[in-house]
């Protein structure tokens, strides 16, 4: 595959491709300093009254985009959705601070126009065909190859971005970092509602991915970035991949950022526990590099689906079967167990912090527990998107999910 010979050639047929309008591009890897980190968050948009969506992403954005900031706004594939990414960050307590003015932008430019802003994995009674497309090139050619997939992939994801030194690097990390993505998944699962019903599942939005023909995991058999560029080169000859883009992966390599991107989170309830996830991701990336060479075992991908089942299903309270042992533990034992371990050898000083937030995500049934207890004291669908709604609103200094008592609703 021939690459263009300037960074801004190379832009130009990338954003081709993503949208639809050119051919395959697979941008060069661009290496990152290792423990770089950027987070991505889509957020609900609210009605402010009966609290179900609302198609005022596109008048937020103008109010943002008048706004000077170190992070981005952009519009999602519905009109409302609305994903905000922060700068590079390197540090648990840079996170923190820059999610902190990202909330409360986003919730001043929200309110100017008679909206809210949750965040959450899946809105509890919102309908998919009701949404509206963005009006955007690569959402119209999106909602164009996948038909009503577009407007049912209304749901609010988080994704880590972690840098790395080299492509084949982020392979091999890539590939171990998949293994303990559904630990990811059970302590960000806040999706217990679906269309209205309760699913039964912690996460609900974990379901829907699954539709998408380029879901899952990337193949285990590659191992390096020649066999990845190989793969998509073979895929874009049949019209499968356009772009990076395509690829719906758990964990996906994002070469023009020069990272790999977990992508398996619910959007935390709160952005101080986006921070704290963000950070364990990092420091889990940074150990796996101390052990150049070494894979994950040969029954990993066989685990894999039941892991990954198991932790959106029971969110915390489930169980996690280590593809190198195969050997099943407590996911809230092998959480804690990382983070000890981490903790000890953390170049962030702030680490502990973020730890504290994780045991947060570990008690009582996590972010599911604390919106099935509000069902439980009575709360309606309404009543539990307002819940969500006013946790974001609140600074965490003033409590997290531990110090909001469950609403008393109608059941409505």
């Amino acid at each position: 595959m021939t690459n263009p010979t300037t960074d801004l050639d190379g832009a130009a047929a990338q954003a081709r491709a993503v949208a639809g309008a050119g051919p395959a591009f697979l941008p060069p890897f661009a290496s990152s300093p290792l423990g770089s980190m950027g987070i991505e968050l889509e957020l609900m948009v609210l009605d402010r009254l009966s609290y179900d969506l609302l198609p005022a992403a596109p008048d937020i954005l103008l109010l943002l985009d008048r706004q000077e900031k170190a992070w981005v706004a952009t519009p999602e594939i519905t009109t409302s959705m609305l994903e905000v990414a922060t700068s590079v960050l390197g540090s648990y307590r840079e996170a923190a601070a820059q999610l902190e003015e990202i909330r409360s932008s986003v919730q001043r430019a929200a309110f100017a126009v008679g909206a809210a802003i949750s965040g959450g994995g899946a809105h509890p009674f919102q309908k998919w065909n009701e949404q509206r497309i963005y009006p955007k090139d690569r959402y119209r050619a999106s909602a164009k190859k996948y038909g009503y997939l577009a407007k049912l992939f209304t749901v609010f994801g988080m994704h880590v971005h972690i840098g790395m030194a080299s492509a084949d690097e982020a392979v091999r990390i890539g590939a171990w970092l998949t293994q303990r993505a559904p630990l990811f998944i059970a302590l960000s699962a806040n999706s217990p509602c679906w269309q209205g019903e309760d699913s039964g599942f912690c996460s609900a939005r974990s379901n829907v991915v699954g539709a998408f023909p380029m879901s899952g995991i990337m193949p285990p058999d590659l191992r390096s970035w020649q066999e990845f560029s190989g793969h998509f080169d073979r895929l874009a000859e049949h019209g499968i991949v356009n772009s990076i883009k395509d690829f719906y992966w758990d964990v996906r390599p994002k070469p023009e950022y020069g990272t790999i991107e977990l992508r398996v989170l619910d959007t935390p309830l709160h952005p101080a526990y986006a921070a704290a996830l963000a950070c364990y991701a990092r420091e889990l990336c940074i150990e796996m590099a101390d052990r150049p060479g070494v894979w994950p075992g040969a029954s990993a991908r066989e685990l894999y689906n039941w892991n990954r089942f198991n932790a959106a299903k029971e969110g915390v309270r489930g169980s996690w079967i280590d593809p190198c042992t195969r050997k099943e533990h407590p996911i809230e034992r092998v959480v804690r167990s990382d983070l000890a371990r981490l903790a000890a050898c953390s170049d962030d000083p702030d680490f502990p912090a973020a730890c504290l937030l994780i045991e947060e995500l570990l008690a009582n049934g996590g972010q599911a527990g604390w919106l099935s207890g509000h069902m439980a004291a009575g709360a309606g669908m309404n009543d539990l998107a307002r819940a969500a709604s006013e946790l974001f609103e609140r600074p965490l200094a003033s409590g997290g999910m531990a110090a909001h008592t469950p609403v008393q609703g109608d059941g409505r």
